[in-house]
């Protein structure tokens, strides 16, 4: 009886054994390219393949429709010049505005906001302190600017193609109406202490002559959250003939009319030296103009009233000065215009020298019509059949691709200091630039690309996943197409937006001004080269 029982005993645990090992054998599989790799059966590997990399420009992005804009100047040794300009237009705060009886423009600003955040809190009697988010700066921190009214008018919709909506681009041209009296003119620098505004306010006792003006209030003026802004004054007789004398008529009577009338403004930046720079991120969106004036408004004063100053109480249809203001947010269509200069620059002789066969020793990216990097995998395709030998070889051998990495390290020696965060992975297509599969949110995949530190916390590299995109490639029976590989500053833009499809063309954004320096392919002997690792499993 004991002996069956002890036989019973072990056929169970046996069982049970068998019945686990097969458990184990299907995790196994289900986690293919973790767990697998580890059975006997499979051989694990890396494979370099050979790698190009060189510099190419970008001749213009698209600018309009963008949460931020950039506004002002830089220069660096790495990648020369650039000036970024703004249009855009105006909108009505209503329609024919009333500017009321005897009514006198006192000051006219345009402010901008500028992003910042508080560097340190406010006490019980002091204002808080600043510190401006996303400007760059060196010398006196200025660049000249001119702000003119624009001749050319926004489209909302393509004039070729109405069904489409109009795209505006950093290198088109926009006319400059009037150029010879801007409506402002001079050196702004950004400061996180621009916080108020101060305004003006004035009579005239012999209106309509203004040549006398007696100062009745002056009004400080905060917004509802205090922050710092870039404050630029009018010219005031420029806005009075085209704003305030024409208001009545049919040219505001719409916001469409305005729009057609007053096309916009065109902020037109330049370098004042070439020792002096100001470069800021803006959300132009939330810019406006807004014109301060005074009007008479007609009352009787009581029998101990003297309203009008002139002494004398109790006075009927006297004339007291009211101020008011009226404000025309710059919500309508704007663009970004980036004029780049590369004279004198690391780019310049980069771009003037790279071999596009044998690569470079350096890859400068930078974003705003500036510089992506390519980058083309596998070699030569000694046969001419479409397809490079070495990818040809590799698909023979019918790996299971568990990992692939491309690593960029830094070139600390050329690099400049505001390196951008994020780099950006995609394909070069013949007629559209697309996103690589490890890009697309249904892939379910990381494709990374953030910047990466060091232990003494320094920018150190960028590395790309490319899982997806090399199990499709390598595939034996594969006809996912080898494409060169751009490489850019990222934008927001980039991230496939559609939520059901998913949009996998690259749109044509590049905003970040941001730029680094990348090892490239050359020498073969620099271990921190630009190269692609592809991981894998291979039954033996």
């Amino acid at each position: 009886m004991l002996k069956k029982f002890v036989f019973k005993t072990k056929f169970l645990a046996l069982a049970a054994g068998i019945l686990l090992g097969i458990v184990s054998c299907e995790k196994d599989l289900k986690d293919m390219g973790v767990n697998l790799v580890d059975n006997a059966v499979f051989t694990t590997g890396k494979f370099t393949p050979a790698v190009v990399s060189y510099v190419r420009n970008i001749d213009r992005n698209k600018t309009n429709a963008m949460p931020d804009y950039l506004l002002g100047t830089y220069r660096d040794n790495q990648f020369g010049k650039i000036e970024a300009s703004v249009v855009g237009q105006l909108s009505l705060p209503e329609e024919n505005p009333d500017f009321g009886t005897n009514a006198v423009i006192d000051s006219v600003l345009f402010d901008i906001p500028i992003p910042a955040h508080v560097k340190k809190a406010s006490g019980a009697k002091s204002l808080p302190e600043f510190e401006l988010d996303s400007v760059w700066t060196k010398g006196n921190a200025t660049f000249q600017l001119d702000v003119y009214e624009l001749g050319t008018f926004l489209n909302t919709w393509n004039p070729e193609d109405p069904a489409t909506a109009m795209a505006y681009f950093s290198d088109d041209n926009f006319i400059k109406k009037n150029p010879a009296t801007p409506l402002f003119s001079g050196l702004v620098s950004p400061s996180p202490t621009d916080t108020l505004t101060i305004i003006k306010r004035y009579k005239y006792p012999n209106y309509p002559d203004l040549s006398e003006k007696v100062l009745y209030k002056t009004d400080s003026i905060k917004k509802s959250v205090l922050a710092p802004s870039l404050k630029l004054t009018f010219d005031n007789a420029t806005i009075k003939a085209l704003f305030q004398d024409v208001a009545a008529g049919a040219d505001f009577a719409s916001n469409g009319n305005f729009q057609h009338y007053f096309r916009g403004l065109y902020f037109d930046v330049h370098e004042s030296t070439q020792a002096d720079a100001a470069l800021m991120i803006l959300k132009m969106t939330a810019a406006n103009m807004t014109i301060y004036y005074s009007y008479d408004e007609i009352k009787d004063e009581a029998e101990n009233e003297d309203l009008d100053g002139n002494g004398v109480n109790g006075e009927s249809d006297v004339h007291v000065r009211k101020p008011k203001s009226l404000v025309f947010p710059m919500n309508g269509i704007k663009a970004n215009l980036y004029n780049r200069d590369y004279s004198g620059s690391e780019l310049e002789t980069i771009l003037a020298t790279t071999d596009i066969n044998q690569g470079s020793e350096r890859l400068y990216v930078q974003g705003a019509a500036g510089s992506h990097a390519v980058i083309k995998l596998f070699g030569e395709d000694a046969d001419n059949n479409g397809v490079p030998d070495e990818l040809e070889m590799i698909r023979q051998n019918n790996w299971l691709i568990n990992d692939a990495k491309l690593s960029l390290y830094i070139d600390k020696e050329h690099t400049p200091s505001w390196v951008p965060e994020r780099l950006y992975l995609y394909n070069i297509g013949a007629e559209e630039n697309t996103q690589i599969a490890d890009a697309m949110p249904q892939a379910m995949v990381n494709i990374g690309g953030e910047l990466k530190r060091d232990a003494d916390n320094q920018p150190e590299k960028y590395v790309f996943s490319l899982r997806e995109y090399m199990t499709a490639l390598l595939h034996p029976d594969s006809e996912t197409p080898l494409y060169d590989l751009g490489l850019k500053v990222f934008d927001q833009h980039d991230i496939p937006h559609n939520t059901t499809l998913y949009d996998t063309i690259l749109r044509k954004y590049d905003a970040n001004p941001k730029g680094v320096v990348l090892k490239g392919n050359l020498p073969l002997t620099d271990e921190q080269r630009v190269q692609l690792e592809i991981f894998y499993s291979k039954a033996n």
